[in-house]
């Protein structure tokens, strides 16, 4: 009995292990399958950590639970930065029998620990919730099976939940803030009774810039018949309260194809005048319990027809309040007397058709009455009707509403009457006649003793039958006085279709005294700014360019003035600052002051400034800048300050306007800029077409002296230019190392050198989207001159110690003096005419290029003393030669440089390509190179005496031809003469045997 109750009792701890092992073997599983299908559905990161993914299956035996806590989705690309959203727990409670088997998956339960939501929707449409990646192959709805998977749940929660909705497409922004939810229903069925409860602690809704709720409270009790197969879901039993006014609903919602049907009455459940006040923004606080109130309520409404695209549902709602009254505990008087009758109707669902009617509105601030009446028709065509007036003591305004230390004083009256069509689109106003004044106002905060008083003024507008061009605003008198420091204005302007103005300013502010009372928030303003200033003109010849019609004058000083905020916690000061103005030219006679540390002064004139602000026409002027001393690292921000040790932040291309025309001609006595000591700057800014150059630049910096010339062209943003001309004396290379990083990345070889440097080069080329040279674009030439200078551990001569065996020729340090360097910068290339160093007594010949991306090409000529080339060299020479090396003579080394210059691979002419062949290989190569180089020479002493022989022999045949051609003239003649002559004697025999005359 004992055995076969340990084979039980061990059946069941197997069968308990066995169930507990469950989610250890399908843990890892699991999880792949999780980052696979979210890899393969999701364009953005979701992040979770592994070690709070868990299974269980006793937590809520014998269900199977699921959990995963601390994850989040995070978007990508436009919203790299911006959580979509994060979840502090999220669980999940499934029947594991309906998981095992079955066509339905049972969710008993699913809850939402502190999840934070946050939808975005940019102005172009993008919204950051937009994550799912496409189907890889499209789906064919019409031919596709019905699925066999469905889930049911039974019940679902979330408890402490934030929701931020923005769209600025509307522009709408909502808050959510403590959100708790539960709701139950059985998903299974086709239709059955959904029964949810929330509760928002803080609910604010903004609308195109209008607060409507700001942190309300709401609670909704709601039950939803659910009717799946039809779409249909009608309110059964509801109650909505937000703050204290509360609402409910009977009807229905129904989603056909062609859009969202309704069909629903809502109305308050409170009759209470309170209930509604609870919504004002500011009323609903601590002491809202022990306010005052009477009076009724009334509210209703309906929607009712079909939502799409093209239609709205009719919808109206009414609006009754009748003797109301509130008064604030501790406060002498109420407002009394109040009544609104509102009805808002559209009957045909077309949005532009909606009707407005107020046909009552009034309340008494204590004995100051406000009335007011409005109907409106359409919203495009705005059919309008509206009277409003006010009479107001101020002084018994804080008697009625609590407003902690501030008192107000005078007699504030309005009056508006308008009557007629607004259309913007066609410039159609009501016939409108409104006034407004004030007399003897006061205004005093309690941050800031000192009032505003002596407020006085009138203002009009008047348009007597709805032409735009028949209106006229008028301000003849508008003045003020703070501690004994006048203010006046006075102002017209008519025909709002060809503006016509007539504008005077006098007087002086104080802006730490106006700030004081109206607090800016993350601003600090301080200093007086005194103005007169005059200007009249119109529209039209604003449009017209005739700038002449258009009368400006006066002038504006400031000082002392101060301005510090968040953006800009240096703070900007203006000791003293004086200008002047016509219509042609704005003069700053006078700017003094501090930007940041550094001290500025200033002076110059602006032209041309009406035609750049009403039509952004060119804009000419000149400015004289100078300081002492200019401190810009107190400007740069703590991102750039963490760049110069970590990753660069990169720039992007900066666009000259092409409407500005402006020289600065600066004088600074000392800049400082990260680790730079700039002294004695001079030269012009010209900004002109797009383009900003630099004219005449001089300073001194790091022991040299700098002549600079330049140009940055933006005209192309694809493809922007520079252009520099520089001239540089006596610059010390080891700080022009440490200070730039040009310099480190051009020419690392100058981190172990000593001297200075001078140069007069030229260099451009284009720049890229992150303002650095785009090098295969770069082009220059120019001179490099180094009177006297060493060189330490250069790598180049390692190389050649290594490959030559040349005994000191890495020994102590290169010498370079009076060196004279002529570069050219060719597509990213600088290449150097040779040019000789001295390394160890020995004369080094240099000459080749070198790449921005660290690449050289050098050819390297060395003529040495045999006996200098080491036993080893001579030893090679003798194997190959066949003969005693006697150490006299020179030997000629031609040794080719490439690789890289922090690896320099060195290689004789004719020997290994990498520096590593052997000494007997490298000599024999040289041999044969001096044995190729004695036969061409012995080659080219035949030709040469063959071609002298050849001349020789030539010569001396056509001398033997012209020896022979004569003797035998001289024979011919002779043997010529000598037939005459025996022609002679035998003709004279002839003669005298025919006894003839002699002739």
């Amino acid at each position: 009995m004992k055995k076969v109750l340990y084979v039980v009792l061990g059946v069941i701890v197997l069968l308990f292990a066995a169930l507990a092992s469950i989610p250890l073997f399908f843990k890892d599983s699991i999880k792949a399958k999780i980052d696979s299908e979210i890899a393969n559905a999701v364009n953005a990161k979701v992040y979770y950590n592994a070690n709070d993914f868990g299974l269980s299956i006793f937590s809520s035996f014998p269900n199977l639970t699921v959990s995963m806590g601390n994850f989040g989705v995070v978007g990508q690309d436009t919203f790299a930065h911006d959580t979509l959203a994060a979840v502090k727990s999220f669980n999940a409670v499934v029947d594991i029998m309906s998981v095992i088997g079955g066509d339905k998956i049972k969710v008993k339960e699913i809850s939402l620990i502190e999840p934070k939501i946050r939808v975005i929707v940019l102005a172009n449409g993008k919204a950051n919730w937009d994550i799912s990646k496409p189907s890889a192959t499209p789906t064919d709805t019409a031919k596709s099976e019905p699925s066999s998977f469905n889930i049911g749940i039974d019940k679902w929660s979330i408890k402490d939940g934030n929701i931020c909705y923005t769209d600025l497409t509307i522009p709408l922004k909502a808050e959510v803030l403590g959100l708790n939810h539960t709701g139950k229903g059985d998903f299974t069925q086709d239709i059955f009774d959904l029964n949810m409860q929330t509760v928002i602690n803080s609910l604010s809704v903004t609308f195109d810039k209008v607060n409507y709720l700001s942190n309300k409270k709401l609670e909704a009790d709601m039950t939803l018949n659910m009717d799946l197969p039809n779409a249909k879901y009608t309110f059964k039993e509801n109650n909505f309260k937000l703050n204290e006014f509360a609402f409910g609903f009977d009807g229905y919602v129904a989603m056909p194809a062609a859009g969202i049907e309704t069909d629903i009455k809502f109305k308050t459940l409170e009759t209470k005048f309170k209930s509604i006040l609870s919504l004002v923004p500011g009323v609903y606080m601590a002491d809202f319990a022990d306010i005052k109130t009477d009076g009724t309520l009334a509210f209703d409404g309906y929607a009712k027809g079909l939502y799409n695209e093209k239609q709205m549902p009719a919808f109206g709602l009414n609006l009754k309040i009748d003797k109301g009254m509130f008064q604030y505990p501790k406060l002498p008087t109420a407002v009394t007397n109040i009544a609104l009758d509102m009805a808002v109707k559209n009957s045909k669902g077309i949005i532009d058709e909606t009707e407005v009617n107020i046909s009552k509105f009034h309340l008494d601030l204590g004995k100051n009455p406000v009335d007011a009446r409005l109907t409106l028709k359409g919203l495009t065509n705005m059919l309008l009707d509206a009277d409003v007036s006010a009479k107001l003591n101020l002084a018994e305004i804080t008697n009625v509403f609590p407003v902690d230390g501030l008192t107000l004083k005078g007699l504030f009256g309005l009056n508006v009457k308008a009557k007629g069509t607004y259309n913007d689109s066609l410039h159609l106003l009501p016939a409108v006649t409104a006034n407004m004044n004030m007399i003897d106002g006061f205004v005093k905060s309690k941050d800031f003793p000192a009032p505003i008083e002596k407020i006085n003024f009138m203002a009009s507008v008047e348009n007597p039958n709805g032409q735009m061009e028949a209106t006229k605003i008028q301000v003849p008198t508008f003045g003020m006085e703070l501690e004994g420091e006048p203010f006046s204005m006075v102002a017209f302007v008519e025909n709002l279709v060809d503006y016509q103005y007539d504008v005077k300013v006098k007087g002086g502010v104080d802006l730490t005294k106006i700030t004081k009372i109206y607090p800016l928030e993350g601003m600090t303003l301080a200093g007086k700014i005194k103005a007169d200033i005059a200007t009249r003109g119109r529209m039209s010849d604003v449009t017209a360019k005739r700038y002449a019609k258009l009368p400006t004058s006066g002038t504006l000083t400031a000082s002392n003035f101060s301005f510090v905020s968040k953006d800009v916690p240096q703070g900007v000061k203006i000791t003293g600052a004086a200008m002047s103005f016509d219509p042609v030219r704005a003069q700053v006679s006078k700017f003094e002051g501090f930007l940041g540390k550094s001290d500025v002064s200033a002076n110059g004139y602006l032209s041309n400034y009406l035609a750049f602000i009403f039509n952004n026409e060119k804009l000419t002027g000149a400015l004289n800048f100078s300081s002492k001393k200019f401190d810009t690292n107190e400007w740069l921000t703590k991102e750039e300050v963490a760049t110069k040790t970590t990753a660069e932040e990169p720039m992007t291309v900066v666009e000259i306007p092409k409407n500005i025309d402006f020289v600065l001609a600066s004088q600074l006595g000392e800049v400082l800029y990260d680790n730079m000591d700039i002294t004695d700057l001079k030269g012009n800014i010209i900004v002109r077409d797009g383009t900003v150059r630099l004219d005449k630049g001089t300073f001194n910096l790091l022991g040299g002296a700098f002549g600079m010339n330049g140009l940055y062209d933006s005209r192309d943003l694809t493809h922007p230019k520079f252009d520099f001309d520089l001239d540089i004396k006596n610059l010390e290379i080891p700080k022009a190392y440490q200070t730039f990083n040009t310099v480190k990345m051009l020419a690392p070889v100058a981190e172990n050198m000593t001297g200075k440097l001078s140069t007069k080069f030229k260099i451009n080329g284009e720049l890229g989207k992150d303002m650095m040279p785009v090098y295969p674009t770069m082009n220059g030439a120019g001179l490099l001159n180094i009177a006297e200078a060493s060189l330490k551990e250069m790598k180049l001569l390692s190389g050649i110690q290594k490959v030559t065996k040349l005994s000191g020729s890495n020994s102590g340090a290169v010498n370079l003096k009076d060196l004279l360097l002529k570069a050219e910068i060719q597509n990213g290339r600088v290449f150097f005419q040779p040019f000789d160093v001295s390394a160890g007594g020995q004369k080094i010949n240099i000459g080749g290029s070198q790449g921005f991306d660290g690449t050289i090409d050098y050819n390297i000529k060395m003529t040495v003393p045999a006996g200098a080339a080491g036993v080893a060299l001579n030893n090679a020479t003798s194997l190959l030669t066949g003969k005693a090396a006697d150490g006299s003579g020179n030997v000629k080394l031609n040794l080719k440089a490439t690789g890289n210059q922090n690896d320099p691979k060195i290689s004789l002419l004719g020997g290994g390509s990498d520096g590593s062949s052997s000494l007997k290989s490298d000599v024999k190569a040289n041999v044969q190179a001096s044995l190729n180089d004695a036969k061409a020479k012995a080659q080219a002493t035949a030709d040469s005496l063959r071609k002298a022989a050849e001349d020789k022999a030539k010569a001396e045949l056509d001398k033997a031809k012209a020896d022979a051609e004569a003797k035998a003239k001289e024979e011919a003649d002779r043997l010529k003469k000598e037939a005459e002559e025996k022609a002679k004697k035998e003709l004279e025999k002839l003669k005298d045997k025919w006894k003839l005359p002699k002739k």
